[in-house]
């Protein structure tokens, strides 16, 4: 059982506090099958309150940094459909998305009054020209899980806070692909849209993202080092001290949740539960104890409890 206590200022109000941005590339205006690649002249590709880097050179046909695509090509191989996301459009049912081509470290600045502010989260996925390439292998990368489908290949995404102008050392991590089971039947290319939980690494100024993979050569690795992310949700108004445990609220478990959330509310009052855009998923005055709610019909993420605007907690959907 997991308890999370918001010690909130009464003053504001839950739609106040909660004051999540969601920067979903939809301000790009891309049609179906589009992407757009040259930032020029910032250099950078700017929604909700992120900026994506991109350094984009059309002489030389070379870039790096992140691109904004609205392709649905799940089919394709190759370098001709880089692109692309496995998933076939973007998170949440939206069209467009960013891929991120991860040559070395690449960062997801944060901007305005969203910096040294804490995250709530973001989705990712693989792109198809990565995807296809683990499943089948190509010219330059193996087919993950070899010949015999034993080989303990992975791809994985690995996540820093920068703040403060360092790299904190605790990561969360990612597997985009993972075949070390040595039960073959439990490998995997992530192909839909996983959501990921950034709120445990408190306040950050950006995001830092590294890709590593089991299948390296001579010249570094070998699985085309693109990733795609979507729906990356930051918290423009909350503080680390309006997150800390000091004043135990609302008893959430389990947590993370699939099915039913169990509910221990300190008194009785009007209980709501809202996604990280605000809306409201689900209300009804209750008595103090305990409630069961069912959540199996949430699209996996983070959620907010909140009691009579005055205690709050979170939990997430897997």
């Amino acid at each position: 059982m997991v308890k999370f206590g918001f010690a909130l200022i009464l003053s504001l109000s839950l739609g106040n506090c909660l004051s999540q941005v969601v920067a979903g590339f939809e301000n790009f205006n891309l049609k179906q099958g589009e992407y757009r690649n040259d930032a020029s002249p910032n250099h950078g590709f700017q929604s909700g309150s992120i900026e994506l880097p991109n350094d984009y050179n059309d002489e030389f046909n070379y870039w790096s940094g992140f691109a904004i695509s609205a392709d649905t090509n799940t089919t394709t191989p190759g370098f001709t459909n880089q692109y692309s996301a496995i998933a076939g459009g973007g998170a949440l049912g939206t069209t467009a998305y960013a891929v991120g081509y991860v040559y070395d470290n690449i960062l997801v600045r944060l901007t305005g009054k969203a910096i040294g502010k804490p995250m709530i989260g973001m989705y990712v996925t693989n792109s198809t020209y990565a995807a296809l390439s683990m499943k089948d292998g190509d010219g330059f990368a193996k087919k993950f899980g070899g010949e015999s489908g034993m080989d303990p290949d992975f791809f994985l995404l690995t996540i820093k806070k920068y703040a403060g102008g360092a790299i904190a050392d605790d990561s969360i991590n990612v597997y985009l692909a993972d075949y070390r089971s040595p039960n073959s039947s439990k490998d995997y290319i992530l192909t839909d849209w996983k959501y990921v939980d950034l709120s445990t690494i408190g306040e950050v100024d950006s995001l830092v993202l590294r890709l590593s993979s089991s299948d390296v050569g001579i010249f570094g690795m070998n699985t085309p080092a693109y990733l795609c992310i979507d729906q990356v949700s930051t918290d423009n108004l909350l503080s680390a001290s309006l997150l800390s445990d000091t004043k135990a609220s609302i008893t959430l478990s389990p947590n993370p949740v699939s099915e039913t959330l169990y509910i221990d509310l300190p008194t009785k009052g009007k209980c709501t539960i809202f996604n990280v855009q605000g809306r409201v998923m689900w209300s009804n005055a209750l008595e103090a104890g305990q409630h069961q709610v069912s959540v199996i019909d949430f699209p996996k993420g983070v959620y907010f409890v909140n009691l009579n605007d005055r205690y709050a907690s979170r939990f997430s959907i897997d």
